[in-house]
């Protein structure tokens, strides 16, 4: 039997949402963002705004630069996540084989669709999300996630585009190799430097040749290129396990002061360590994250050799890749990150050394009193590591 996948991708989600709620922002430059005054990043801009060049991820005063008329609004997660959860109710009603991919996007899975029954229920489906919520999405049809994924934002906003099996170049060949789904501006970088500029032009490229630069990446790129992907759609009753759990702060202004960016770095590792142990993981892999003014981003990151959940080893762990890869610039976010993630309950390895009974007691007598009354009723100093 052959599958055939959709890709439902909402339209500038939280956009419509507020533009939804406030019928007077209909038709105008909407940017949903942190707290508009602060120094956030843009969430999500709607349509008009985009027309500015205004998109995702730009800082918020950049935005306000290229959209002064823009009327930006402090986003709201609870009424986004809340609106998401009862579009993922109806895609249900279509079939059982949903995987939610992000807040705003979800893959679904059919069998043996011909042509016109899946335009028809793709049809189906964006006429019942417009008339259940008012919005509008786009959706892909393809033979894979990655072809349909790709095809879904082929005609946005309020589009619908099947590419059939074997007709992945002839729709996105011409198109630029960075239009490519994963391919990001350093890979987009590498490519052009080997000649490579167009989709097709990856397509054809050798894989050995791939592969002496980007490693086993190179055939995954190939792949990409030729519209081959086999991965499966995990549905949303089989859960999707965490590959990492991070926290990052974008700092209130640029700061270099190495006092002041290890007591961040501090604070982040006991978010991220509370939160593993809230939720049963432990991790071997720490990850640091440092974007300066310019908004150039490094990450730095190192495997350790036994899982943990601890915020002294998470520290100790960031500041040694802080400090071995701060140039003294100063930075406007940092992030710490912990991956190679196993549930605690079922780890079948033990740590390599004994864990101090007293520091573990510690550790629980300070999570029940921030479970009790909140994250701020306790802090440590942040003497950890010095």
């Amino acid at each position: 039997m052959h599958r055939v996948i959709f890709h439902l991708d909402m339209d500038a989600f939280f956009s419509q949402i507020e533009q939804l709620a406030n019928p007077r922002l209909k038709g105008k430059p909407v940017i949903v963002c942190g707290d508009p005054d602060s120094r956030s990043v843009v969430s999500t801009a709607s349509y008009e705004a985009r027309k500015y060049g205004v998109k995702s991820g730009m800082a918020v005063g950049l935005a306000k630069k290229l959209c002064p008329q823009g009327i930006f609004i402090g986003g709201n997660p609870q009424k986004y996540v809340y609106t998401s959860i009862q579009i993922l109710k109806l895609l249900k009603g279509f079939t059982t084989l949903v995987e939610p991919f992000s807040v705003d996007e979800a893959f679904l899975e059919f069998a043996d669709l011909g042509m016109e029954g899946a335009q028809c229920i793709a049809r189906d489906i964006k006429r019942k999300i417009k008339n259940e919520f008012g919005l509008t999405g786009s959706i892909g049809i393809g033979p894979n996630k990655f072809v349909a994924k790709m095809a879904s934002g082929y005609q946005k906003p309020d589009g619908l585009t099947m590419i059939r099996e074997g007709e992945f170049l002839k729709a996105f060949g011409d198109k630029p190799v960075s239009t490519l789904w994963g391919v990001g501006e350093k890979t987009d970088a590498k490519l052009r430097r080997l000649g490579i500029t167009s989709i097709r032009d990856l397509a054809f490229y050798p894989e050995r040749k791939l592969k002496s630069v980007f490693g086993v990446y190179g055939s995954d790129l190939k792949s990409a290129a030729n519209g081959i992907d086999d991965s499966p759609l995990i549905p949303y009753f089989e859960g999707i396990e965490p590959k990492s759990m991070g926290h990052e702060y974008t700092l209130p202004e640029d700061i270099s002061c190495e006092d002041r960016l290890l007591s961040t770095l501090f604070r982040l590792s006991e978010k991220v360590a509370r939160r593993l142990r809230r939720e049963g993981y432990i991790g071997d892999t720490i990850t640091v994250k440092m974007r300066d003014k310019d908004f150039n981003t490094i990450t730095r990151q190192r495997k350790i050799d036994h899982h943990v959940d601890r915020d002294d080893i998470i520290y100790i762990t960031a500041r040694r890749l802080f400090e071995d890869n701060n140039k003294g610039v100063a930075l406007r976010l940092l992030g710490v990150s912990v991956s190679g993630l196993v549930k605690k309950d079922e780890a079948c390895s033990e740590p390599i050394f004994n864990w101090d009974k007293k520091y573990n007691q510690f550790i629980k007598t300070m999570d029940s009193i921030r479970d009790k009354f909140g994250e701020r009723s306790i802090k440590r100093g942040a003497g950890i590591g010095t």
